[in-house]
């Protein structure tokens, strides 16, 4: 569980980052996209969907909620700070983003058990 709350907060940072950068439009540090509302925002939805992806076995189920939770904290995030930048486009952006990653990586280690147990067989 810890493993996909990291891997949520790391993700979550990269795609704030990525959409403070297409507000600012002068050349800023790595520090001022990072100290953003936006940014902070993606790191929760992506705390939040790194849980739900550890409890859910289905990669689809795991990406239609986290396009939910994107949408529900982003909202939030509008309803508390004011902070108007199109919160429910944004929040399901940010929630298929990381929801499409947790389904990837979900595929992908269903992938690497099925090559090790038939390579296991093989071996017997």
């Amino acid at each position: 569980m810890i493993q996909k709350i990291f891997i949520g907060i790391l993700f979550g940072t990269l795609i704030g980052m990525f959409i403070t950068s297409l507000f600012l439009f002068h050349q800023t540090n790595i520090i001022d996209l990072f100290l953003t509302k936006i940014t902070a925002t993606s790191i929760v939805t992506g705390v939040f969907c790194g849980i739900y992806a550890h409890l859910s076995k289905s990669k689809l189920q795991v990406f239609l909620i986290s396009i939910i939770i994107g949408s529900i904290v982003f909202y939030t995030k509008y309803l508390i700070t004011g902070h108007h930048f199109d919160p429910l486009t944004m929040g399901i952006f940010v929630g298929a983003m990381l929801g499409g990653t947790f389904a990837i990586i979900k595929k992908v280690q269903s992938r690497y058990r099925t090559y090790k147990r038939f390579k296991r067989l093989r071996k017997s």
